[in-house]
């Protein structure tokens, strides 16, 4: 580079730098920044703005879907404790209806031992009559016939005993 001696010393010779050259400059960057601008920085703070938005969605739908889940969980656990509850509403009613037919099945158990009881009593009974009444026929023979070998008069004896044997 020179150096100019004219104007002031240390001054640069600034010979090809003229009014044309800085015009033309100054139009060629006016064009960059226009093509720089057109199909660089607006697409991309384009671009920028919409993966902006679709971050935004997404956080939103991320807020929401806590919320969401937050509310089926207490909604699940409502469910849950009316389904303990009637569960053990259910449970109750079953004890209870089965205490009442225990209660219904030992009242008719405790009937029918009543009533066998009696059936049995009355039998007993009645072949307690029949024993009776075999045994004073049977002890009636035994005695005529005894009768009959000591007082020799069978009628007489019979008589005596039958009058007797009802005493017994």
């Amino acid at each position: 580079m020179a150096t100019s001696t004219s104007g002031g010393e240390g001054l640069i010779n600034l010979q090809f730098v003229t009014v044309e050259t800085f015009v033309i400059q100054f139009i060629i960057l006016l064009v960059v920044l226009w093509v720089l601008n057109k199909f660089i920085f607006k697409p991309y703070l384009a671009y920028l703005d919409e993966w902006e938005a679709k971050q935004a969605k997404v956080q939103e739908d991320y807020n929401n879907a806590e919320s969401i889940l937050e509310e089926k969980r207490k909604q699940g656990e409502d469910i849950l404790e009316k389904a303990r509850t009637k569960g053990n509403t259910v449970i109750e009613e079953a004890e209870s209806l089965a205490n009442q037919k225990k209660e219904k099945i030992l009242s008719d158990a405790e009937s029918q031992a009543r009533e066998q009881t009696e059936i049995a009593k009355t039998q007993i009974e009645k072949e307690r009559q029949s024993m009776l009444s075999g045994a004073k026929e049977h002890i009636i023979w035994v005695a005529l016939k005894l009768n009959s070998k000591i007082f020799k008069d069978e009628k007489a004896s019979k008589d005596f005993l039958e009058k007797h044997i009802d005493s017994l």
